[in-house]
């Protein structure tokens, strides 16, 4: 198992993040903060035969 690299901008601020992603297929969901204005940040990701598919950024539910 190897590792992809999600890039997304934070929902609040615009910034740029990064964030590793297993290349198993199928879908992947959890919750990290934005490096610059720290707020909570819901990815939802789908992998298929190694490549990012799909990817979902949301604000976290407060």
């Amino acid at each position: 198992m190897s590792q992809l690299t999600a890039e997304f901008d934070c929902p609040y601020c615009g910034h740029s993040n990064f964030s590793p992603v297993d290349d198993v297929s199928g879908v992947q969901e959890w919750t990290t903060d934005c490096e610059n204005c720290c707020r909570p940040i819901s990815l939802r990701v789908r992998v298929r035969h190694g490549e990012i598919e799909e990817m979902d950024i949301d604000r976290e539910q407060d």
